[in-house]
């Protein structure tokens, strides 16, 4: 079972290289970077703030 998770794995690891690999445009690699960057920034902001909104929350009680 564990080995069948394992492979699974791998060959979407190697999907994901053979698409990165296929794009030939150093404008689409770029914005496709900046794009993943902002939704790991726009991710962790939103984590952040819904942290110190609980943290507010049991301030006040």
């Amino acid at each position: 079972m564990m080995k069948d998770v394992k492979n699974e794995i791998m060959d979407e690891i190697e999907a994901k290289l053979l698409y990165w690999r296929n794009i030939k445009s150093k404008r689409n690699k770029t914005l496709l970077i900046v794009f993943l960057l902002s939704l790991v920034g726009l991710k962790v902001f939103t984590t952040v703030l819904t942290f110190e909104w609980l943290a507010g929350l049991f301030n006040w009680v």
